[in-house]
């Protein structure tokens, strides 16, 4: 039955391509894979540049690769996910010949990131046979066709979405002393264009482990767009993941060059950091950052390449960024620093909510980094789960509750009020819920929007900059679920 399964959908792709009508979705398992798309995964993209849009792998543990020397390329927005059901994730990967050759390699990355693309339940593998190793996972940026020397310019705005997915082996040359990342952004050859931004990249449920650099950095925008750079994107929310085994910053983050820009949002929340360099993140000049409920412990030292990282855990900077619940222990930091968890520039760290709680895993030594019942943990996050990925907080303790858990929705009065230029807007949730809070002058002109975002329920504080606007009257407006509220603030300067 299977066989037959798949030369039907073998022969309704070879009827839509006849007559020039590719399905939308197409399923690619390991029967399939030689037959029909020549075991290269550069086939299957081929389809997606005929029209299809969804790209089904359905078969578990199976490596999807490519025979090619160069990466492959999203060049056509594009879904790829495993099919429901399976045991194993399919595993995504580069064989780069060119270093097994030991000839120099046009490809040091998976995926090209060209256009929007969602991945679902996959695994990228740097470390597996398949492969001579893998320097990066994906790269955002342009591509130049080998041969037809055709440009592909990545576009701007691009969404990146990775949900349930595995990044593990990150290493050039399969070298556990060389570096590597996840995801890294490319800047253009022609340094005066500004086309790579605004992107919007979410990942959320994924495992991050064994990579030998960041492994998520955003750092080249300064570099290009003019003298002051470019703002990367305007969205990245990284929520309830794990990172194991990261040798520098786990996620590195700049804004431009003009301090005065609002950046694009930045939202790291429930995240699990373990054997690791003791640089969780870094937000350089980055206005817009906010970093909660995130667990780190038991670190180690940086990665032999990254010796300069072994100095803080955690540092933000400008106003409107932001570090609150966060728990470590059990760290290794090699240099010297004044502030290990800090807010540089105007930034705010929530004190009262860092702690140094030991997690009491279940069984770190092998990777099971459950919170135990016992777990100081629970109920510390800032809407009443636990700290850290929220996979692992399957031990809720029933004898406990944690106090003051909100009723009732609330808009509290900003402070101070009158401001100049920053100032204080807290609220309280009674459910999760769809959120914005909106700013606008006294004419009625939005002039900011500080929160625009799936929150938690709990209480929440947000500080709001003002230095970009005239003295006068504005007014702020909090929309959750069925709720919304208005307040009024004065801006005098």
């Amino acid at each position: 039955m299977k066989r037959m399964v798949t030369m039907l959908f073998i022969c309704m792709v070879f009827w839509g391509n006849a007559f020039g009508q590719i399905p939308s979705k197409i399923e690619v398992t390991a029967e399939n894979w030689e037959a029909w798309y020549q075991g290269d995964f550069k086939q299957v993209l081929l389809f997606v540049s005929q029209g299809a849009d969804t790209v089904v792998l359905g078969t578990g543990g199976f490596v999807y690769t490519t025979k090619d020397t160069v990466p492959l390329v999203i060049e056509h927005p594009v879904v790829i996910m495993a099919a429901e059901g399976l045991t194993e994730k399919p595993i995504l990967t580069h064989p780069n010949t060119g270093f097994r050759s030991g000839e120099p390699s046009s490809s040091m990355e998976i995926f090209r990131i060209c256009n929007d693309v969602e991945f679902h339940g996959v695994a990228f593998r740097g470390d597996i046979d398949e492969t001579a190793g893998c320097k990066y996972g994906l790269r955002y940026g342009d591509w130049t066709e080998p041969g037809t020397e055709r440009l592909i310019r990545a576009k701007t705005g691009t969404r990146i979405v990775f949900r349930d997915c595995d990044f593990v082996g990150f290493h050039s040359l399969k070298d556990p002393a060389a570096q590597g990342n996840v995801l890294y952004y490319l800047r253009p050859d022609d340094t005066t264009l500004d086309h790579l931004r605004n992107t919007k990249v979410y990942f959320e449920n994924c495992m991050f482990r064994d990579i030998g650099d960041e492994a998520i950095r955003v750092a080249e925008n300064e570099k290009y767009g003019g003298t002051i750079g470019v703002i990367p994107f305007d969205t990245l929310i990284v929520r309830n993941c794990t990172f194991d085994d990261i040798d520098a910053e786990c996620i590195r983050i700049y804004g431009d060059m003009d301090t005065s820009n609002v950046d694009g949002y930045l939202l790291v929340d429930h995240v699990t950091v373990v054997n690791s360099s003791p640089r969780f993140i870094y937000g350089k000049q980055y206005r817009n950052a906010t970093i909660r409920n995130v667990l780190v412990a038991n670190g180690r030292e940086p990665g032999i390449t990254r010796p300069d990282r072994g100095d803080y855990c955690m540092q933000v900077q400008l106003s409107g960024s932001s570090i609150a619940n966060v728990d470590t222990f059990n760290l290794v930091f090699t240099l010297a620093y004044n502030t290990r968890i800090g807010a540089t520039k105007g930034g705010y760290v929530d004190l009262a909510t860092i702690y140094g709680e030991d997690p009491m895993f279940v069984n770190a030594a092998n990777g099971d980094y459950t919170l135990a019942t016992g777990s100081p943990l629970y109920y510390l996050s800032s809407d009443g789960t636990a700290i850290g990925d929220l996979r692992w907080a399957t031990n809720i303790p029933t004898a406990i509750r944690r106090e003051g858990l909100p009723e009732k929705y609330t808009l509290r009065q900003n402070y101070p009020n009158p401001f100049n230029p920053q100032t204080r807007i807290e609220f309280v949730l009674s459910e999760d819920a769809r959120t914005t809070l909106k700013i606008y002058d006294i004419s009625g002109r939005l002039v900011g929007v500080p929160v625009d975002d799936y929150v938690h329920s709990g209480s929440h504080s947000i500080v709001f900059d003002g230095s970009q606007l005239a003295t006068g009257i504005y007014f702020y407006e909090l929309i959750s679920g069925g709720h919304k509220s208005i307040g009024k603030m004065m801006l005098m300067k």
